[in-house]
């Protein structure tokens, strides 16, 4: 798979440093600047993130998506929803943050909520209602480079009409990801989470696979700010 590939070379071409880019969005790393603008596209949303650094060790960021697919995670038993808007608030708390000679690493913990006004594909309306649960970790292993993993839970709710009934999907989503430091104010990233997808309604329940990708890029420093 592309994805492990692209993670084993990182990983291979890595040499020892003292940190990775500044400012992490999709890790376990805390914000060093008070706003950072985070936009990525993939599958199954086009996103954009204004990340805020919070009080100690918590960041917090409003989200908006382009929905193309299952909000959750996509599904090879098939897609449900067609398109839709999803709004959501991300907040991340840094757990753990570890310097050793050869290699940084930091652990959080990331909650995000949020609301899904869809249409499916049974062409009607769809209301999805997330709850996500993250474990990012960041492990900095040259001075541009940071390599994202953990573990990803992002269960939804989608409610439709009485003819297409609410459903749940439970995806157990392990991440693969890297995130570069370009420049001094832009940080490009790519992430693929994959792993068992639980989903219930219609009273059944099936397991298949479940996955998510995207690549983009976080910047900050926006008017010298």
């Amino acid at each position: 798979m592309k994805a492990v590939g692209v993670f084993a070379l990182v990983l291979a071409l890595a040499s020892p440093a003292l940190a990775g880019p500044v400012n992490s969005t999709i890790g376990g790393k805390r914000l060093q600047n008070d706003n950072v603008h985070n936009v990525g596209v993939g599958y199954p949303s086009l996103f954009y993130e204004w990340w805020n650094k919070g009080p100690r060790k918590l960041d917090w960021a409003l989200k908006g998506a382009l929905v193309y697919g299952d909000w959750a995670a996509a599904y090879s038993r098939g897609r449900f929803i067609r398109i839709g808007l999803g709004l959501s608030a991300p907040l991340r708390w840094n757990l753990s943050s570890k310097t050793r000679p050869k290699v940084t690493n930091d652990v959080a913990f990331r909650f995000t909520p949020g609301i899904l006004l869809a249409g499916n594909r049974s062409d009607t309306f769809t209301f999805g209602i997330k709850a996500e649960v993250a474990a990012p970790v960041s492990i900095d292993v040259h001075d541009r480079v940071s390599v994202i993993t953990g573990g990803t839970i992002p269960f939804a709710v989608y409610i439709s009409n009485r003819n297409v009934g609410t459903r749940g999907v439970i995806p157990l989503l392990f991440r693969m990801g890297v995130e570069i430091k370009a420049a001094s104010h832009v940080s490009p990233f790519f992430l693929f989470e994959l792993g068992p997808g639980i989903a219930v309604g219609d009273g059944a329940a099936d397991v298949s696979f479940a996955w998510r990708l995207w690549a983009g890029t976080s910047f900050w420093g926006v008017m010298g700010k």
